[in-house]
Order: C-alpha cells, then structure tokens, then sequence
C-alpha cells in the first residue's frame, strides 16, 4: 500500500487554510508542484475528492431519483483513505471520510464518525470567524452531521448537532442581518433530529418577513410543530402568497404567486381565498406567457461566491474564480456545481400559466426554439450578476492599481503588457462605476484576445489578392471560427448571444461600441469583462484546453 506523500499533505493543509469551499482548495492544490510523479498522482487524486460532491442521506431527498456519480477509482479511493486520518482541516476530513462511506471502503462506523465528527467541527471553526457570511455554510455543516447521526444511529454525535443547532439558530436570530435563509435550514435540522422548533420559528416569522420563501418555510414549521393551529397557519400561508402578488414588481411574478395561492388554497379547503385567487388572476394580463425562475439571488449564493474570492491566494487566482464557464447555460437542465448553494438556479420552468385558473399546462416539445434562447439570454444575465458580485470583492479585498492588474493580466502572446495595461483600465473604470468606459475599453481587448487565441488553429487575416484588400477577421466571424478551433459550439454561441446577435440575444459589441444604447447596466459590463477573462484563461493554462469536453 502507498504511503502518505509529506509534500502533498503539507500542500493540502496550505491549500485548506482559511478556504470555506471546496472548488477553491481544489483550484490552490492542483496548481501546486508537489515534486515526484508519486506526489503527483496523490495530488490529483485529493483534486478530484474535492470536486466530488458526497451522497445526500436525508431520506426527504431520496423521494426523487437521482442519476448515481461514476464510482471513483479503486486506486483514487485507496489515497483517500491514506489521507482521511491525517488532514487537520475539519470539513476536508469530514468530506473525505463521507466518500470513503460513499465509496463502501473500510469500516464503516469509522467513516460515519469521522464525516460527522469533521461536519461538526467544521461548523464550530466558522461560528468562530465571527464572520456572517460564514454561517450558511455552517448551518449546513450541521445539517450533514445531524442526517449522518440519524441515519446510522449515533446518539452522542446526534445530540452534539442538536446542541450546535440549537446554539447556531439562536445566533441568527439575534443577528443584525437579514438570516432568514440560514435559519430555516437550521430548523429543518433541528426538525429531522426531533426538536420542536415551534418557539423558534414563531420568534422568527415576526423578523424574516422580507423573503416570501422563507416566510412559507417558517409557517410551515409551525404547522409541523403546532397541530392545533393548523387552519390559522394554512389561512396564514395563502394570505401571503397573496400578499406577494400584490406587491410583485412584475406581471409574471403576480400570475406565479396568484397561481400558487390558488393551488394551497384548493389543497388546505379554503375555498373563499381559491375564489380570491382566482378572481385576481382572471383580472391579470401576463407580460409574456412563459415564467421563469427570477434572478433575485439568495444570500447563501452571494456569500458563497464571496468566499471563493476571500480563499484566493493573490488576485491572479481571484480573478480565475470569476470565470466560471459561461456555457452551460446553453443547455436546457445547466446546474453549477457550487456545493449544491446554486442548485436549479438555471432551470427555468417550461410552464405555462392557465389565467382560467390554478392549471399549469405543459408546451409541446417541438415548441418555437425562441424559448430556449430566451432561456439562454436569461442565464447569461444571471452569470452576470453572479460576476458582478465577485467582482465586487475582489475591488473591496485587493485595491488593485493599474500596475497589480496588468501584471495579473498579460501574457506574453494573447495579452502582451500594453495590451493588457489598457484592459486593466476597463477595470478600474468597472470599479469607478463608469461602465460606459470599461465596456468601450473592454470590448476592443476581448476581440483581440480571441483572435490571437483562434490564430494558431485557424486563419483569421486574409491576405490582399487581386481587388480584394484583405483584412482581419472581426468579432462575429470570430465567434464562428470557434468550433473550427476545438471550441465546443455552445462556447460559441454564448458568446454571439451576448456579443453580436442583433435579433434575440444581447449584441453588447453592436449595441455599445456603435452607439445603439445608453449606459450599460452593471452586470452587462461584468459580462463582458467575463467572457475577455474566460478567454484569458485559456492562454493562462486555467481551463480546459481546445478539443477536449469540459
């Protein structure tokens, strides 16, 4: 049997100091030389634990079938169980012992203490940063160890979560900031380890009153908790679905909350909020006829991508992490792989609202594709304030000047340093909120850094021939040359989507540098900035190279 390497338990530790998510002590590891070719394969093994997500053991989750992980390798699982007993971070101990009992490796009451044991530890680690943005995933720390504890029936970790539960939702409670979120996970902890968390969710149904989700998700702890308050809870449910229509800032959004009041309204025999409900949807007129998941980003998702920049090393790295790939919103079921914290944020619902009543009827499959571009133009505008956000960080976190970022920038052939001084000024501009300026000094940069990319696979300058001038190729010729290069096509045509498709996408080039539009919003030049960065990358070694399948 292999022994551990020093080298790469002395990178993982470095890798895991202060990083609260996997991906990004993934990212430090595998960009860390670790020596011999032995090292090296232990190395990449720990990396491909890290992406990996364990198994969900609520029994609630089993109700719908979920498509299994490949089975890891044999030898991948034998490094891991070298390492799991030596690693000091807590919830990369945890994590590996829950994949060695995913794994069926060794004894398994070992493996279920140590996961649960590392959950718990962990989430006592970040209740100690004293840091807010770390108490989501603290509480769902908590929320793996207590389904661990239940599931194979550990009576002493199973009261040490309910103890750390407990503590945590009194935490969040007496917070200055609106925890809604974290806190409702902590009571569907608490609940599945059999806790009446009646007092608590009644304390907090007078506080969180801005999230209608959460709002919904408090009721109906008390419902679970309160028997005999069930009518008041059920009239209480409907009445703020109702509310949220009333004060939803979009027709689409009214027909959803009217709809869903209808529906509980129906399911818990309240027959004059049906009628109610119904009657207001009659009276409403859609905006357009299909729904779609709304880009109101929960704070869970925020602070995530938050602390993916706060665990970079330097802002070279940081400015990597922004450039998630931009193609899966290309496709039709896209999810990130965040840890689960941005689960379904892509799916938007092929339902359409029956304004007769509470009726979601299904399209036809053969629908108008101008749907599923629509859905893709939307994706794309998520990934943008998605950006937005860690973009913002990374301004709060480094202060780059104009010096930090032409050095994180340049390279030697795509992006030589004038090049790459000027794009680090569409920067500074983002960060100044002249967002006219950043998208015109970004976009100029983005084209050439994807034709000096493109040059060594295809043509992309015609020389002069008879009448003919020659010249170089220009963004949209570009964007079509992609798949000719080994660039997957939904690269491609996300990227003519937000560039220069004039007739259903974005068309920012077009739009701004031609003076079609006024100030770009926000998110749209943090787009921009993302796809010149994602671009980047590729010549940086940072994503995957052409001709492979992400």
């Amino acid at each position: 049997m292999s022994q551990i390497e020093p080298s790469v338990l002395t990178a993982l530790a470095t890798a895991a100091k202060d990083a609260v998510s996997n991906p990004a002590t993934a990212l430090a590891l595998a960009a860390t030389d670790v020596g011999s070719d032995t090292a090296t394969a232990h190395r990449d093994a720990l990396v491909a634990a890290l992406y990996r997500r364990p198994s969900q053991v609520a029994k609630a989750r089993k109700k719908v079938a979920q498509t299994p992980p490949d089975p890891p390798a044999p030898a991948q699982v034998e490094i891991w169980s070298l390492y799991a007993g030596h690693v000091d971070a807590p919830f990369l101990r945890g994590h590996l012992h829950h994949l060695l009992l995913d794994a069926g490796h060794g004894r398994r009451p070992d493996h279920v203490r140590g996961a649960a044991a590392g959950y718990l530890d962990a989430a006592q680690l970040l209740l100690a940063a004293q840091d807010g943005h770390r108490r989501p995933r603290a509480a769902q720390c908590l929320k793996r160890a207590g389904e661990l504890s239940l599931k194979f029936k550990q009576p002493d970790l199973r009261e040490r979560a309910t103890k750390d539960a407990l503590t945590l939702a009194e935490r969040l409670l007496a917070g200055t900031e609106d925890e809604g979120r974290p806190l409702l996970g902590v009571l569907e902890t608490l609940q599945t380890l059999g806790c009446d968390v009646a007092d608590l969710a009644e304390r907090a149904a007078g506080l969180f009153t801005r999230d209608v989700d959460v709002q919904l998700g408090l009721l109906n702890a008390l419902r679970n908790a309160s028997p005999s308050r069930h009518a008041e809870i059920d009239t209480a449910v409907v009445r703020t679905l109702l509310d949220a229509a009333d004060t939803a800032d979009a027709g689409h959004r009214r027909l959803y909350f009217l709809n869903q009041a209808a529906t509980e309204a129906h399911k818990r025999g309240l027959p004059d909020l049906r009628a109610r409900a119904e009657m207001a949807l009659q009276q409403t007129t859609p905006e357009w006829t299909y729904i779609r998941t709304e880009g109101t980003i929960p704070p869970a998702v925020v602070f995530w991508h938050q602390d993916q920049v706060d665990a970079a090393p330097d802002l070279r790295t940081a400015l990597w992490l922004t450039v998630e790939d931009i193609h899966p919103v290309m496709r039709a079921q896209a999810e990130l792989e965040a840890d689960g914290a941005l689960e379904g944020l892509l799916r938007i619902p092929r339902s359409r609202i029956n304004p007769a009543g509470p009726v979601f009827v299904r399209p036809p499959v053969e629908a108008d594709d101008d749907l599923a571009v629509a859905m893709q133009v939307r994706g794309l505008g998520l990934f943008g304030r998605l950006t937005a956000i860690q973009l913002d960080r990374i301004g709060e976190r480094f202060r780059p000047d104009e010096s930090k970022m032409t050095a994180a920038l340049a390279h030697e052939t795509v992006l030589p340093e004038p090049r790459a001084r000027t794009f680090a000024r569409a920067f500074r501009y983002y960060w100044l909120q002249e967002f006219d300026a950043a998208a015109c000094v970004a976009l100029p940069q983005l084209e050439q850094i994807l034709r000096q990319l493109l040059r060594p696979q295809v043509p992309v300058i015609s020389v002069a021939r008879g009448q003919s001038p020659g010249g170089v190729d220009l963004m949209g010729t570009l964007l079509q040359s992609m798949p000719k290069a080994g660039y997957p096509a939904d690269w491609s045509k996300a990227l003519e989507l937000l560039l220069v498709d004039s007739d259903r996408g974005m068309n920012l080039r077009n739009d701004i540098l031609h003076g079609l539009t006024g100030t770009p919003p926000r998110h749209y030049v943090a787009l921009i900035l993302q796809a010149a960065l994602y671009l980047l990358s590729h010549a940086h070694g940072q994503r995957t190279p052409p001709g492979t399948t992400p």
